[in-house]
């Protein structure tokens, strides 16, 4: 039985264990980030305030929707009418559908270039786009929705830090890395000869960068891709 190691933050491993075991590996779990929440400053209180002036908000992953949800929740006790709510992936969309609201999401890909296909995104000429994110992230969509002539604003609702507790348990052979911040934060424990599942190739590239041993490129972030990566135990 192979070992492998999930390194997502804590409350978002459950599913990937539960995954993992059935196929046969044995996981483990070592968060490589800790999640905070962020306060909402005074531009970003406004922000939350005028969201049913938004025609989409979108949430880049499971802990932008935990967080944003919770900050939005607290200005507004029944959500908007006519918000398109976008979720990057199905772990997303659940916490959505948990707080009562109707995410739309790309049926494959699970990432920004896929959200950007939605319907909804086509003709944003004009409209008010609210992407809910992390303190520091990737800015491609915010870029491509602005080309498109939207009017994009972000609302930094959590804070990701190295986990100073992060270990490498013995005898594991395989890692699974779900974003270029949580390889930085790892990056100095894996042994060189360890298997990297990257989601996806932009995170690949990263690893890359310092990683000598095998890495291999799962379709996405999604449990069942990262799980189909791995070669049979």
């Amino acid at each position: 039985m192979s070992r492998v190691l999930i390194t997502r933050p804590d409350g978002q491993t459950e599913g990937l264990a539960r995954r993992l075991r059935e196929a046969g590996h044995q996981p483990l779990v070592s968060p490589a980030l800790l999640i905070s929440p962020l306060p909402l400053g005074d531009p970003d209180r406004r922000r939350v305030l005028d969201l049913d002036l938004y025609h989409a908000v979108f949430f880049v992953s499971a802990n932008a929707a935990a967080h944003g949800v919770a900050a939005i929740a607290d200005l507004w006790p029944q959500w908007p009418v006519g918000v398109h709510w976008l979720a990057v992936g199905e772990a997303t969309a659940a916490v959505l559908r948990d707080a009562g609201l109707t995410p739309e999401l790309p049926q494959r890909g699970f990432n920004s270039e896929a959200v950007l296909a939605l319907p909804c995104l086509a003709d944003v000429n004009e409209r008010n786009i609210l992407i809910c994110r992390g303190e520091s992230g990737r800015d491609w969509l915010a870029a491509r929705l602005r080309e498109r002539g939207a009017r994009v604003d972000v609302l930094p609702c959590y804070r990701r830090r190295a986990n100073p507790g992060f270990a490498w348990p013995d005898g594991t052979g395989t890692v699974m890395v779900t974003s270029v911040e949580g390889w930085l934060a790892m990056a100095a424990s894996v042994p060189a000869d360890a298997r990297v599942i990257a989601a996806g190739e932009r995170i690949a590239a990263r690893v890359r960068e310092a990683h000598p041993g095998p890495v291999v490129v799962a379709a996405s972030a999604h449990d069942i891709d990262m799980v189909a990566a791995l070669p049979p135990p």
